[in-house]
């Protein structure tokens, strides 16, 4: 009764005064859900009309960055990488926490992910190795068994251009000479130099991995686990396997754009989306994993997540700041070492 009471109301104000709106910028992806878990329940409670822009990281990024002295948009979802650049461009402002009552419900890693409270992590997810188990009958168990001759030919590794590209090098370099934080990176650039003639493609996109391992052309890759449902989907014997040396932790953020002209609204907004409510809807929906860890799933909807005590834990995080500050030049070597 509460409930229908506050949505009247809503109504009645919307019809009197207007519907405030808040502008936030993100993906394409999922809308019809993002509309049933966020949209419409978001305008219920607080008449707020939610308006998007869409498209990838770089693209928003650029627009972001061309509207600087005039937001137009109020809040935007990255990327953590891309939140990091967007901080470095100077177009988002610190988050007070102290507005947020749900703040404290969220894993520690989700709190501040790239520093300066300059976004939210709002969702997780891993990266794993993937194998057919009708092909490869040793064990997998290592980052190090890309490099098993029982493989050879049929392994594909992410492009360094992907959001996972650079953060895999670092942890390679970790494997290799327990040093991620080198800035040449140079254990790992040698290591897949070795590597290269043994790779199928340097994949760029899941869909593109995924119609590898249909064909039977790739045996075993690193897969996001946002991505792991549509792979269970193609049938195929597979296996998840969570190396001894940890899975790669990434967690998509949430952020205030400097000068947004809608901050109540925004902050509204976000407290919304890491609400129990809102992220039980998105896990049920395999839209997101959650970061709010109150959250339970039943364990056919946990598979397909970056979900559980135990998988949280394997996750391995690095400084995004330290991607930013020699991405360009990591860019170059990779080119100089794929075009050897």
């Amino acid at each position: 009764m509460r409930k229908l009471v506050a949505v009247l109301l809503v109504v009645l104000a919307v019809f009197a005064f207007g519907a405030q709106k808040l502008y936030v910028s993100t993906w394409g992806f999922n809308l019809d859900l993002l509309d049933k878990n966020i949209t419409k329940p978001f305008f219920e409670k607080y008449g707020i009309q939610i308006e998007r822009e869409l498209g990838n990281n770089s693209v928003r990024l650029s627009k972001l960055i061309s509207q600087k002295d005039n937001p137009v948009i109020d809040v935007v979802h990255f990327a953590d990488y891309y939140a990091m650049l967007a901080v470095k461009n100077g177009l988002l402002q610190p988050i007070d926490v102290t507005k947020l009552s749900n703040y404290q419900d969220l894993y520690d890693f989700a709190k501040d992910p790239v520093g300066g409270h300059y976004g939210i992590g709002y969702t997780v997810y891993s990266m794993g190795i993937v194998y057919r188990t009708d092909k490869i009958k040793q064990p997998i168990t290592s980052w190090k068994d890309f490099w098993s001759k029982e493989v050879a030919g049929h392994i594909s590794l992410p492009d360094i251009t992907t959001t996972q590209g650079p953060v895999l090098m670092m942890h390679l370099n970790k494997i290799f000479a327990n040093d991620a934080y080198d800035p040449e990176l140079k254990a790992a650039f040698e290591k897949i130099a070795e590597l290269k003639k043994d790779v199928v493609t340097f994949y760029k996109t899941s869909s593109e991995l995924i119609n590898l391992f249909k064909m039977g052309e790739v045996w075993m890759a690193p897969v996001t686990r946002f991505s792991w449902g549509q792979f269970l989907a193609t049938g195929l014997p597979l296996a998840w396997v969570v190396p001894e040396e940890g899975m790669l932790g990434f967690t998509n953020v949430v952020s205030i754009v400097k000068g947004a002209k809608n901050l109540d609204a925004a902050y509204k907004y976000i407290d919304f989306i890491i609400s129990y409510e809102v992220q039980l809807a998105e896990a049920m929906d395999l839209v997101d994993s959650p970061v709010n860890i109150k959250v339970k799933v039943p364990p056919e909807i946990a598979e397909k997540l970056t979900y559980g005590e135990d998988h949280i834990k394997s996750l391995v995080f690095y400084d995004i700041g330290f991607i930013v500050e020699n991405y360009d030049k990591w860019i170059n070597k990779w080119n100089e070492m794929i075009a050897q």
